[in-house]
């Protein structure tokens, strides 16, 4: 089988490139690195890629390789941001008693102090077209940096985190091998026969791909299309017919000889099933996929990579077939999202999608503050009692996944489901190709029509359009095992869950693109909008002074003198600017996150606090945006729960600084709200010298900025 991949990778080369000469040639702007999209670049051409742009935009990217797949093949993230722009908060508070013994821990990255978006696709690896469109995404934030004003902004404020192929060894296989393969490969005995992975599909006609073996079979679930009789149309269950039956399988013999075929494939399981979240079902089993949440090489990649990167709040994950997005949950019921993430998710976040692929905004989307009379009108038209909570019923392009009417999992341990419930972030999953309505010109055809009809309309487009090489005639075979039969089909690049290069697949990117654009304009974006300084009161030549006891008496000895001393009062105001909280609802209590912090930073021997300490909790920034539904009472309730305006315990300070108790409890007051988005932050210090200070607000993802303090 190894031998013929390798024999027919030339043959299957030459052939894709003679479908160029009728797809469409569009190119993107990029001046530095050009890209098309009349094929699909698949893991070679798009790991070349990744690296042609790093070494083109070395200000602009940051290649980082965050693991390997089964068979070793390195799954890429290319950060896209002004690697000149952000600040690190450790590169201004140093360690002072380093351990010398830990040498594994790396320092942060500037772009770890920015507002993150994660985008990623091919974690299955048959549904390529997502790295296409990460592919798109990379080429207009880089061509545009210089030419599009806001396109600057982002990516001077922001970072993109973009990884094309999740799953390496699917994608390589699907593309390059003509293999379509949904899972990753893992190297072991399907069919307890001592070898691994010796029996799955074969080019039986060697004719550089693997499409389909059609034969007569009494038993078989098929019968020719009698109106376009290259395609099969597959019966009911139960449907009797007095036609001719046929049975349909992938090019494919009997490798290992032990009677079965294909038992024995290199697919291994759904990355998608192997996340933490929802993998156990409600009875304590395993419902998810592999030996255990994150088994496989590919998901624990992801995993690391998302625990050390705290400050992303905006996560896709492409997938191909539907053209809708789900949102979470998958794994339990729509009642485990907050209220007022389900707001941003559908009124903010759908009802825009909705307008980009051009289907109806919900009326209860448009006005959300007449829900109740919304939820009224659904009583007695549903028995979705999730749907009856919710005030309206999701529409066909913005759903959840998790089956409402049947309440019942779509499955456990999802991608999606773990990011917003564990880590903390605004995912969604995005089924990207639908021909119906990414095909300019396609024939109108209703969206539950018979997938025959669907299957006939792209068979007529793709011999207009692509000369018929995207379908090859069926040709008389002999296989070995089953008899007479006929080889031919789709190629399996086009089988029907990608969509078909040049223009169908420049609609898809561009509806895309536009979507995680405005995605990232809503991202946090914590200011230190105003800073005051007062000086309370100065001594130029202060002495120490020591107090011994004698007796009944205590003797004051004067000590050496010191330098300029002053007391002061420091007065910040921060604001979150963006559009969205610097958290989702529950996000600031989840492990490994936490509230956004502000410091008053200064040489820690000459800056001694008697109010306010080093650092101060600011709770959670509220975004200039208005989310929908969410009442006052509520907005108040959640800002309770996020900010109890009181420090935790702090280190002690040494006894001469310790405040008096009347000034610890008024410490209570140092962090003032003046606005959901805005604090007021108050210290009284006792500065030596002419120590400089600076204020740095910093929130895991809404930014880290810093601002130098002058004295006045």
């Amino acid at each position: 089988m190894s031998f013929q991949l390798l024999r027919t990778g030339l043959i299957r080369l030459s052939f894709y490139l003679s479908i160029l000469l009728f797809a469409s040639t569009i190119s993107s702007a990029s001046s530095k690195v050009p890209i098309k999209f009349d094929t699909f670049h698949g893991y070679t051409g798009t790991v070349d890629y990744l690296k042609a742009v790093a070494r083109a935009y070395p200000n602009l990217t940051e290649l980082m390789e965050i693991g390997k797949s089964t068979l070793g093949k390195p799954i890429y993230v290319l950060a896209v941001t002004n690697q000149k722009t952000g600040v690190a908060l450790d590169t201004l508070i140093p360690l002072r008693h380093s351990r010398n013994e830990v040498k594994n821990v790396p320092p942060m990255k500037r772009h770890q102090a920015k507002p993150g978006q994660w985008i990623c696709a091919s974690t299955h690896g048959n549904e390529f077209t997502g790295t296409e469109v990460c592919l798109y995404i990379i080429d207009k934030l880089l061509s545009s940096y210089d030419r599009d004003p806001e396109i600057k902004r982002l990516l001077d404020e922001k970072v993109f985190y973009i990884c094309p192929i999740v799953n390496p060894d699917g994608v390589y296989n699907s593309v390059e091998a003509g293999l379509p393969q949904r899972g990753n490969v893992m190297l072991r005995d399907d069919d307890g026969d001592g070898r691994i992975n010796e029996d799955g599909p074969d080019d039986l006609n060697r004719d550089g791909f693997i499409t389909q073996f059609r034969y007569k079979d009494p038993k078989g679930e098929y019968v020719i299309d009698d109106v376009d009789p290259r395609l099969m149309v597959r019966l009911s269950p139960g449907e009797k017919t007095d036609r001719e039956r046929y049975s349909v399988i992938f090019e494919d013999i009997d490798n290992d000889k032990d009677g079965k075929r294909g038992e024995d494939p290199v697919s291994g399981i759904d990355l998608n099933r192997n996340f933490p979240e929802g993998w156990f079902r409600a009875d304590g089993f395993p419902g998810g996929q592999g030996d255990y949440p994150t088994s496989a090489p590919e998901v624990q990649a992801l995993a690391e990579f998302f625990t050390n990167y705290r400050n992303i709040l905006m996560a896709q994950f492409f997938h191909t077939s539907g053209g809708f997005t789900y949102r979470p949950m998958g794994s339990s019921p729509d009642t485990a999202v907050h209220r007022k993430d389900a707001a941003v998710y559908d009124f903010i976040l759908g009802r825009k999608y909705l307008e980009i692929i051009g289907e109806p905004v919900p009326e209860a989307w448009q006005q959300p503050e007449e829900m109740e009379k919304f939820r009224a009108a659904l009583r007695g038209r549903t028995r979705n009692r999730y749907a009856l909570d919710r005030g309206y019923e999701f529409p066909r392009g913005w759903r959840v996944s998790y089956n409402e009417n049947e309440d019942r999992p779509y499955g456990y341990g999802l991608q999606a489901d773990w990011i917003y419930m564990q880590y903390g972030a605004y995912s969604v999953t995005t089924e990207l190709w639908n021909p119906l309505r990414d095909i300019p010109g396609f024939p109108e055809i209703k969206e539950d029509a018979p997938r025959i009809d669907i299957q006939r309309a792209l068979l007529r487009y793709q011999d207009e359009k692509y000369g018929g090489k995207l379908f090859l005639p069926w040709k008389k075979f002999h296989h070995p095992e089953l008899g007479e039969g006929e080889i031919g089909g789709w190629l399996p690049l086009y089988s029907g869950n990608n969509a078909f290069p040049g223009e169908p697949l420049l609609n898809v990117c561009e509806k895309h693109w536009q979507f995680e654009i405005f995605r990232a304009r809503l991202l946090p974006e914590v200011v230190i909008s105003e800073v005051k300084t007062k000086i309370l009161y100065q001594a130029d030549h202060p002495f120490e002074a020591s107090i011994e006891p004698s007796k009944d008496q205590v003797v004051i000895k004067k000590g050496q003198e010191k330098k300029k001393y002053t007391m002061l009062e420091v007065k910040a105001i921060i604001e979150n600017k963006g559009e969205l909280p610097t958290h989702v609802a529950r996000g600031a209590s989840l492990p490994l996150n936490r509230e956004d912090i502000v410091w008053l930073l200064g040489d820690r021997d000459k800056v001694k606090f008697f109010i306010g300490t080093p650092w101060q909790r600011l709770g959670v920034l509220e975004g200039q945006l208005k989310i929908p539904v969410v009442s006052s009472q509520e907005e108040t309730s959640l800002r309770g729960a996020q900010f109890r305006g009181t420090p935790p315990a702090q280190p002690a300070l040494p006894a001469p600084f310790r405040p008096r108790p009347e000034i610890q409890a008024a410490e209570i007051q140092t962090v003032k709200t003046l606005s959901p988005s805005s604090r007021e932050v108050t210290w009284v210090i006792a500065l030596e010298g002419q120590t400089p200070l600076k204020i740095v607000v910093t929130s895991q993802k809404g930014g880290t900025k810093v601002k130098d303090i002058t004295v006045e």
